[in-house]
């Protein structure tokens, strides 16, 4: 077992100690299952690990082809330090750098539609695949041909209507890996939803620990007492069993709880649902950092988007059936989703950053986990094999 005794030092950075401490934390039991170093959450060569290993070495979800129905449709997400534009254009889906080849500007932000991307530095100008169709006084640059120049390209792949993104290669195929979840992401109809509405909200904290705080319901006891545990108590909860990509926890609606209590009012709940099927919620993670809340009703799918080691941005995205965004007034149905989800939102805030300043204590150690909490267990597994 590592020697916790000692401090590991987090102003003076040394990723190689905390990776070997994580390699030693190996164990094939859950009952004896523990979480990562705190060192983990607050080095910065740690977290440069982390962007090299994993944000930039594994499949990241961007968003949903919901965001982009139409031709000229695009959306922009940063990607561990790397600006993204996402489009339509005749030929489908593009996701590329949204960086200027000539002085390195974001040539776009935000989500609109558009024919074309002028970049706000110098106006040269790049189609909605990315060649540059313009760019004003560069006659006199030796060998310069514009038509030899295109936004780099950035290796996607579309899973039932979610967008994922690597900048490695030679990774498996992200359909291969996910196979076995085709069977409910068809269920969902995953590909067919709508966008309700998007939420970004910063989160004062290391990603590590939001994804952890979303994937358990043991803390509903505690932090959500007076909203999620009511109806949902976190006893009830269980966890899955991990795949080669994802874990799972569910929770279920507590004994004699009215489906109001899972349903929103003005959804119209997914086809093929029994009552049965809505009387679960199931919150999933696809690693590293893609969330995805099933509702018998609606789906949240988030990625976090890390800034640093004690900073990362939430990006949510709610989707719901055609059914259910066709009905008259739902723009108003979902300002108001939108709203209440901040209640819950604003608990876990405050806990996650009270969790981060206690982790930089010296007299912080790892802590063991509940049955309730394999699913840390299991994104402390997964950091282990991607470092």
């Amino acid at each position: 077992m590592p020697d916790y005794s000692r401090r590991i030092d987090c102003t003076v950075d040394d990723s190689v100690t905390i990776v070997d401490d994580i390699k030693q934390q190996r164990s094939d039991d859950a009952s004896r299952s523990m979480t990562l170093p705190p060192a983990a959450y607050n080095s910065d060569a740690f977290f440069s690990h982390e962007m090299e290993k994993i944000f930039h070495g594994d499949w990241i979800v961007v968003g949903h082809i919901s965001q982009i129905p139409n031709v000229g449709d695009y959306f922009t997400l940063d990607i561990a330090n790397e600006p993204l534009v996402i489009t339509r254009d005749n030929d489908g889906v593009n996701v590329m750098s949204a960086v200027c080849l000539h002085r390195w500007a974001p040539i776009v932000s935000g989500s609109g539609n558009a024919k074309a991307f002028v970049c706000p530095f110098h106006n040269w100008t790049y189609d909605l695949a990315g060649h540059l169709v313009g760019a004003p006084y560069m006659n006199q640059a030796a060998d310069f041909d514009r038509k030899q120049c295109r936004l780099r390209q950035i290796n996607s792949e579309i899973f039932h209507g979610l967008i994922f993104i690597t900048f490695a290669k030679g990774l498996e195929p992200l359909a291969q890996r996910l196979k076995p979840l085709n069977a409910l992401f068809e269920k969902y109809s995953v590909a067919e939803l709508d966008m309700a509405y998007t939420l970004d909200y910063d989160c004062p904290f290391n990603w590590k620990m939001a994804v952890e705080t979303f994937m358990e319901c043991y803390h509903h006891s505690a932090v959500h007492r007076t909203t999620l545990e009511d109806s949902f108590p976190g006893r009830l909860s269980f966890i899955g069993e991990a795949g080669p990509g994802w874990t799972f926890c569910h929770q279920p609606l507590r004994k004699n709880g009215d489906l109001s209590e899972v349903l929103t009012e003005g959804l119209l709940p997914l086809p093929g649902f029994d009552e049965t099927d809505m009387r679960q919620i199931d919150l999933m993670l696809i690693y590293p950092s893609c969330l995805i809340g099933l509702n018998p009703d609606r789906l949240s799918i988030s990625t976090l988007l890390p800034i640093n080691k004690h900073m990362t941005i939430w990006h949510r995205l709610v989707l719901v059936s055609k059914a259910t965004s066709a009905q008259e007034g739902f723009a108003a149905t979902a300002a108001k989703m939108k709203a209440d989800s901040l209640s819950i939102i604003d608990e876990d805030l405050a806990i996650n950053a009270a969790q981060q300043r206690g982790s930089l204590s010296t007299l912080a150690r790892p802590g063991r986990l509940s049955h309730l909490e394999t699913t840390v267990w299991h994104l402390a597994n997964y950091i282990r094999t991607r470092i």
